[in-house]
């Protein structure tokens, strides 16, 4: 079986050279470069970057083709059994992907695999599995926003359930959905289901798209925890709108019906309830710059989770809750300036975690 690999690239030079260190003389077959940036500077350091790497082929885009167009691209050049989509900013060594292809080899129902995703290099975080994108999943959203009670029930009840699925050990699971950030595909599935993306989606909602098509084929998304991965998932206020855009495409094309019944959405949005900030959490009152200012503000309690979304879902989360600490400075780091809802510890430990909100503050 051979097994390409798909890295697109958008200056982002610096973790393309960390993303095929840790591939380490790949030899299971091609790792196709992308470069979108659509800058000769930027192809410059690629290509110094490949220079002697017979097991990597860079391929410079003319423009910005956006992520899926990127990777359709190299999927198209390629000609390997299975393909690995990896995100620059995302590294998996060789045993894992090992463990990914024999896991997608031992069940032909199976289309995709992923693994447990890591959100930094010290492995403190998990990332949160996919959020399906249905009819049922966006209004449950929306509905969610009218009890703070219910969101928090609901987060943390999640939270429980995907932490016992991703330990390592725990066996493969079939999921609706998988992140296009690290996933490894058969490509005879992705040809039955019309191909890998539909390249009306610039960036976002590709990989629902993809997923949706793939289950519709007739086959199966799993997740393999006893693989992993390391993904610095950052959130960027500027993704915010292109998802939005993304999202109404996808509903369109996918749930039609729906689309149109919603008011292209309009009536699900309506559907939602402004949080009240200090109805729904301890909140602390001042943008917080370093991760000592947190641990000052919070007394110092252990951080189990945190989410960008102040329904509390999907959150980045501790594997376990037993070795959990305050923020650290690499952690704190990774923090993108924005507003987030965390859980933490409580003072007494026999009482439940509680909920604050926070600004992290750019410094």
């Amino acid at each position: 079986m051979t097994l390409d690999v798909i890295v697109v690239n958008f200056f982002g030079a610096q973790d393309v050279a960390r993303c095929l260190a840790s591939l380490s003389q790949w030899r299971q077959g091609i790792v196709w470069v992308v470069d979108n940036s659509n800058d000769p500077g930027e192809a410059q350091k690629l290509q110094a970057q490949c220079a002697g790497l017979d097991w990597v082929r860079l391929v410079i885009s003319p423009e910005n083709l956006g992520f899926g167009r990127g990777c359709n691209l190299a999927f198209a050049q390629s000609t390997a059994d299975t393909v690995l989509l990896l995100n620059p900013d995302a590294r998996i060594t060789p045993t894992n992907i090992t463990i990914l292809a024999q896991a997608l080899q031992s069940e032909p129902r199976w289309a995709a695999v992923s693994p447990r995703m890591f959100w930094n290099e010290a492995r403190s975080f998990l990332l949160p599995l996919a959020t399906a994108q249905t009819p049922g999943a966006t209004v449950m959203s929306a509905l969610v926003s009218h009890s703070r009670r219910g969101a928090a029930f609901l987060a943390e009840r999640q939270l429980r359930r995907v932490q016992e699925q991703l330990r390592s050990e725990a066996p493969p699971f079939e999921v609706p959905m998988l992140a296009g950030s690290v996933m490894l595909l058969r490509r005879q599935a992705v040809l039955d289901a019309g191909g890998l993306f539909d390249p009306d989606y610039f960036m976002f909602f590709e990989d629902a798209d993809l997923s949706l098509r793939l289950r519709k084929a007739g086959y199966s998304l799993a997740m393999v925890p006893a693989a992993s991965a390391e993904h610095e998932y950052r959130h960027k206020a500027f993704k915010i709108s292109m998802m939005a855009t993304s999202q109404h495409l996808y509903f369109s094309k996918q749930y039609p019906a729906f689309y149109r019944w919603s008011g292209k959405l309009s009536r699900v949005t309506a559907l939602a309830r402004p949080v009240k900030l200090t109805n729904w959490f301890k909140v602390i009152s001042k943008p917080v710059k370093t991760a000592q200012e947190f641990s000052a503000c919070t007394d110092n309690r252990r951080v189990l989770a945190f989410s960008p979304s102040l329904l509390m879902m999907p959150a980045l989360f501790r594997p376990s809750f037993n070795e959990a600490h305050c923020f650290t400075e690499e952690e704190w780091n990774l923090l993108e300036p924005a507003c987030y809802a965390v859980l933490v510890q409580s003072t007494d430990l026999n009482r439940k975690p509680e909920w604050f909100y926070f600004e992290r503050a750019a410094v």
